[in-house]
């Protein structure tokens, strides 16, 4: 045992920590601090799983720009601990292949994701798999870190994510006001040309896309001439068509309207760097206010090299592709002084707070992708108390958990007892029942699923797959059509609807109505994941996820009078189990 940490762990901790088996997700910032606490504190085996590659503005990774996050945090690791087994995936935890069945291979798993979507899906399969998450997130110098256990702590979906602002159309098309209000525009056009058809995206009806998407993509002079015909349509016409008695003068037509029409002829003309910040320190171009003509033609440089790209037609803006950046960081810029007076001694609010301004490529990114810069010391204290709160789970000492804070105060780090969940919350709160049961999707029906949900003293409920409503007794429709019947007689298999080799199949069962008979009339969602085993005959309830603590939560839920249903659905567990 290393000397270091045999002042550290008693015998017992120690044996636990090296032979657990741990799964990290994100090797960003806080990743890369977990990787370093991790490997000194006596853990040997861990799979890193991170889809994102190395940029130029990480921090000290210069030199691996372009390469894999999760591959480089490996290698780096494995230089000064050969001895340690770590595996690297690069890939997305969206992936089909990264299933329950995945999840249940380790002991634990901790958090390091800067994505909202991201956070709440791995919550969700956690829940699914039993594991336990230890979570952490910062933004500057603010943070927190703690542990989530099934039943017992607020999951990281009790809260919907506040989202995307949202801001009214009207501003956004006609009187933006903000940095901010440019930049949502740009996004909206970039998904409005180079997206699938969205009839909710707020610039629609703007242009003709039918012209755009039908265009010989070949032609580069015509996709030249498309490109400045859609900046004059955009930054000229749509401009002055705004204006009420449009002015030549430049300054009285600042005071009536603030509205600057601009062809590209005239941006390409302007050499002006709109702003009052000494940029002859900065290093990174992308840090920089550019001469507004390089926005010019920036525009129609990468509008032209987009609509070449290979998919067009399917992308969303993304803050990691950087010809969608440089497009909406060209936009963004153009739009502010279509709405900006660009003399500071006409107009002060280009010097002014987050008034409108003109914004680096850099600015804009982190805008458009909601990115909150990364402190390095904040990240190492959040991954400390990550590793710290682990060593807790390993012991089982479930009463010394906390939700650490991280503050930029006089109390730097502030512990607090973990929330329990929200009893409505359809995936931590204690009503919630979560099956894994193997079965062979070849030769078993889907009636098996009904059996098992009516043996379980469900009264009115709906069966929900893959593809919807499945089975339904609440949903009338699906009752009258006959189609309970046709399912019920259907192998598995036929509700998979991805390539082998399966996954898993999840079916939720909610019920809804007020019964009389049953106690599931409180609200419980009963969650059947199942496994494909070619060799399993009679499906069977794995026991790997211990039901009978889930069971134990549902008798906790003062439901004493239905002790009796209970009993009967804990013999149906140990007949079907193994």
């Amino acid at each position: 045992m290393n000397k270091t940490l045999d002042l550290l762990y008693s015998p017992e901790t120690y044996e636990k920590i090296r032979n657990s088996r741990i799964l990290i997700i994100g090797v960003g910032g806080i990743g890369c601090e977990l990787l370093k606490v991790l490997t000194n504190s006596g853990y040997k085996t861990m799979t890193i799983l991170d889809l994102d590659t190395i940029e130029a503005t990480n921090l000290n990774r210069k030199e691996h720009v372009g390469m894999s996050k999760a591959l480089v945090g490996k290698e780096s690791v494995m230089k000064k601990h050969p001895e340690l087994d770590i595996t690297a995936i690069h890939g997305s935890i969206f992936d089909e292949k990264y299933d329950v069945e995945f999840y249940t291979q380790f002991d634990f798993v901790l958090c390091a994701l800067d994505n909202a979507q991201a956070r709440e899906h791995l919550g969700r399969m956690c829940l699914k798999s039993n594991r336990i998450l230890v979570d952490a997130g910062t933004g500057g110098f603010s943070g927190q870190a703690n542990v989530i256990k099934r039943f017992l702590h607020q999951c990281n979906n009790c809260q919907p994510s506040k989202g995307a602002p949202q801001y009214a159309v009207c501003t956004i098309r006609a009187s933006p006001s903000q940095p901010i209000h440019c930049v949502t525009y740009a996004m909206s056009l970039y998904n409005l040309l180079f997206g699938p058809l969205d009839e909710s995206n707020m610039l629609a009806g703007l242009l003709d896309l039918a012209q755009i998407q039908s265009c010989d993509k070949n032609d580069q002079e015509l996709l030249n001439g498309l490109a400045i015909r859609t900046f004059n349509k955009l930054f000229y016409d749509e401009i002055k068509q705004g204006l009420k008695g449009y002015a030549k003068d430049e300054e009285a037509n600042a005071i009536n309207q603030n509205k600057y029409p601009i062809s590209y002829e005239e941006g390409l003309q302007d050499s002006n760097v709109y702003t009052t910040i000494d940029q002859s320190k900065m290093d990174e171009e992308d840090d920089k206010i550019q001469p507004f003509k390089y926005y010019v033609d920036q525009f129609v440089k990468t509008f032209v090299k987009i609509l070449q790209t290979p998919g067009v037609g399917s992308f969303k803006f993304d803050k990691d592709d950087w010809d969608s950046v440089r497009f909406v960081a060209a936009t963004t810029n153009i739009r502010t002084f279509n709405f900006t007076k660009k003399f500071k001694n006409i107009d002060p609010r280009l010097v002014e707070g987050d008034k409108m301004k003109y914004l680096s490529v850099n600015e804009v990114r982190q805008m458009g992708g909601r990115i909150i810069p990364a402190i390095a010391s904040t990240n190492a204290i959040a991954a400390a108390i990550q590793v710290s709160e682990s060593k807790k789970v390993l012991e089982e000492d479930w009463n010394k958990l906390r939700m650490n804070w991280i503050q930029p105060t006089f109390d730097k780090i502030a512990p607090t007892y973990l929330p329990e969940p929200y009893n409505t919350c359809n995936h931590c709160s204690p009503k919630n029942v979560y099956l894994h049961i193997y079965c062979n999707f070849d030769t078993t029906i889907f009636g098996i699923i009904v059996e098992l949900a009516k043996s379980f003293g469900l009264n009115d409920y709906d069966i929900s797959g893959q593809s919807g409503t499945v089975y339904g007794l609440l949903n009338k429709q699906i009752k009258r059509d006959g189609t309970n019947e046709r399912n019920y007689n259907k192998l598995l298999s036929k509700f998979y609807q991805r390539e082998s080799p399966y996954a898993n199949i999840i079916f939720s069962i909610f019920e809804q109505t007020s019964g009389r008979k049953f106690y599931w009339q409180i609200g419980c969602k009963y969650e059947f994941i199942l496994m494909h085993r070619a060799d399993i005959q009679i499906p069977q309830i794995s026991k790997i996820t211990k039901l009978e603590s889930a069971f134990q939560q549902l008798k906790n839920v003062k439901l004493q009078k239905y002790g009796d249903i209970n009993e009967a659905r804990m013999r149906f567990l140990e007949i079907y189990s193994f």
